[in-house]
């Protein structure tokens, strides 16, 4: 397996971390420390990294948002469970981190949006899902390489 999310996600970080602005640093460092309190400041200062991330570089603002969701993201990970051979704890990771990302893209925002953290990860979480009942109804309508020579040999 790969290194860690939460290493990945913190390297990740460190690398972007020069192209941010002082205040673009400060609203990183708010959202970081900041709890889901009944103020809804975590939720507006989400709401603002995932509108940067959606007109600024996606680079850079992948980096940010996955720093500030890793540990919602590795909770939720632990829902999944890999489906050998094919799909692993690797795949697992990958795919949700694409439904995460294509959630923070197109999520509609509504003014005063709550809970937005949360709503990402169980967004993001519904896209792998679904990812994996596709894949195991596809499995289960293919034939094994072993079935298919016991067909061919007789």
């Amino acid at each position: 397996m790969a290194a860690s999310l939460a290493v990945d996600a913190r390297e990740a970080f460190a690398r972007v971390k020069v192209a941010l602005s002082q205040s673009q640093r400060d609203l990183v460092e708010h959202a970081r420390a900041s709890t889901n309190e009944a103020s809804g400041e975590r939720d507006r200062l989400l709401e603002s990294v995932v509108m940067a991330y959606r007109s600024g570089d996606r680079q850079v603002w992948t980096a940010v948002l996955l720093d500030l969701l890793t540990p919602a993201v590795l909770e939720r990970l632990r829902h999944f469970r890999p489906e050998p051979p094919v799909i692993d704890s690797d795949d697992l990771r990958d795919e949700f981190l694409v439904q995460l990302l294509e959630a923070a893209a197109t999520m509609p925002f509504p003014a005063g949006l709550r809970f937005v953290e949360r709503r990402l990860v169980l967004r993001a979480g519904q896209g792998v899902g679904r990812w994996l009942r596709k894949e195991r109804r596809w499995r289960a309508a293919c034939q094994s390489f072993e079935l298919l020579a016991k067909e061919e040999s007789k």
